[in-house]
This record gives C-alpha cells, sequence and structure tokens, in this order.
C-alpha cells in the first residue's frame, strides 16, 4: 500500500486539480479549496480506506498533505 498515492487519489475526488499538479508538501488549504462539509467526507473517505480515526484537534494539525500521509502511515504501523 502507498499511503501518498491512496492519499492523493481519494483527494482527487474532491478538487478539481488533477492529481498530477499537486505536490504534497503544498499548503493542504490551498490543495482542498473545499468547503467544510467536502472536507468531512474527504477525511471520512481517509479514515474508511486506511482504517485510522483522525480527531479534530489533529485535523487541525495538519498544513501539508504530507502532514496528512505522515499521520496516515504513523498510526498503520502500530
Amino acid at each position: 500500500m502507498n499511503v501518498k498515492t491512496d492519499i492523493l487519489n481519494i483527494l482527487q475526488d474532491y478538487i478539481e486539480a488533477p492529481v498530477d499538479e499537486i505536490t504534497t508538501d503544498m499548503p493542504f488549504k490551498a490543495v482542498a479549496n473545499i468547503d467544510s462539509f467536502m472536507l468531512i467526507e474527504l477525511i471520512a473517505a481517509i479514515e474508511d480506506h486506511f482504517g485510522v480515526a483522525i480527531s479534530n484537534t489533529d485535523l487541525g494539525g495538519f498544513k501539508t498533505i504530507d502532514d496528512i500521509v505522515a499521520y496516515v502511515e504513523s498510526k498503520n504501523m502500530v
């Protein structure tokens, strides 16, 4: 499983930009110009796909897509 690729593929369903135009060090809010309802759906999709729970506190700390990737990878190592 490639966490980064999977997250980018999930993100593709919620943004208008093609995945190949996104770098994972871009600010998350700039990439995912989505409303709060779509953000909830996006996070739920990531949680379901990887079997992790992302708290609101943790979510607030995500600045880049790399932050989300690192978070999921750290949770999947347990």
